[in-house]
């Protein structure tokens, strides 16, 4: 009974671990990467959105950012949040390329 106990509580030990959680840090940098805050980011994953074509999750956080920038700029804003719709709404890469360079350029 005793030598159940003990491999009970060795098993606990060894399934509870250390608790690094060292994957933490990986999620947070993917998080950050994928999550636009300023417009100077926007501007940045856009053009990345540009040369590529593939808007994917690079646009996280567009609509928040242009949100914000509607106090300081709300006529840039508007006009980027109407580029927004059409860049979701892009059916090819290429419709996708220009649209982003434009948003782009406009910032």
């Amino acid at each position: 009974m005793k030598t159940l106990s003990a491999l009970l509580i060795l098993l606990a030990v060894i399934c509870t671990g250390c608790g690094g959680g060292g994957g933490g840090d990986a999620e947070n940098a993917a998080t950050e990467r994928n999550n636009v805050t300023s417009t100077d980011d926007m501007k940045a994953s856009l053009e990345s959105i540009a040369q590529s074509g593939e808007m994917g999750s690079a646009a996280m956080g567009f609509r928040e950012t242009l949100e914000e920038l509607k106090k300081t700029d709300s006529a840039k804003a508007d006009q980027l949040l109407s580029d927004l719709d059409k860049l979701e709404a892009a059916s090819s890469p290429a419709a996708t390329k220009k649209i982003a360079k434009g948003m782009a350029d406009k910032l």
